[in-house]
């Protein structure tokens, strides 16, 4: 005690040892401030970064494939007088299974095709037609084209129809649609009960 004021018994090392605890307090704070609050210096990239991570990508909406309602047009016959019992062609389309359009019989069927003309009442993609028949045997495929007239394309390759056939189309466009019968039974007809189209 000198004047009665109490000099201080620190010595150097131990200022030093105490400032190096301050500094490591310090530090490891600093450290547990960063854990739970990063830096958001990054200008909102990591926050983009993030948000991208978990948004799922939306995939464009594709309308469902439908039955499209048929018109019957009529027969097609080019090899011939025109006509294929044309009478008779709303019958393929009328929802009712016990009524038929139907060719002529042949006791020879000599020509390469006649078909039935119809008409889906707007250009469509067809992904499948499906025949209902009571006279299985007949080969037919599926032609399509954008004018009633024609020119048709084949769509669909030939199958020998059953009492339910289905043609799958690889969605192919058209609003006129051709069940084209090439091959017949002699002695035979080839009847459509129904006719459905599914496109989108």
């Amino acid at each position: 005690m000198e004047n009665g004021v109490v000099q201080s018994a620190k010595s150097p090392r131990a200022q030093s040892r105490a400032l190096a605890a301050t500094g490591l307090v310090l530090f490891l704070g600093g450290l547990v401030l960063a854990t739970v609050f990063p830096s958001n210096d990054d200008g909102g990239e990591g926050a983009a970064a993030s948000t991208a991570t978990t948004t799922v990508a939306e995939k464009p909406l594709v309308s469902p494939a439908k039955t499209v309602r048929l018109t019957a047009v009529g027969a097609l016959d080019p090899e011939g007088d025109g006509r294929e019992n044309d009478e008779l062609a709303t019958l393929a389309v009328d929802g009712d299974v016990a009524t038929a359009w139907q060719t002529e019989r042949y006791t020879s069927f000599f020509k390469t095709g006649v078909g039935l003309v119809l008409d889906a009442g707007r250009r469509v993609k067809i992904t499948r037609v499906e025949l209902v028949s009571p006279t299985p045997g007949f080969v037919a495929e599926i032609r399509a084209g954008a004018s009633r007239d024609g020119p048709f394309n084949r769509i669909a390759a030939g199958r020998v129809a059953q009492e339910t056939t289905r043609f799958p189309v690889a969605a192919r466009p058209g609003r006129y649609v051709v069940v084209w019968i090439t091959k017949l039974p002699n002695g035979t007809s080839a009847d459509l009960a129904e006719v459905k189209l599914v496109g989108r």
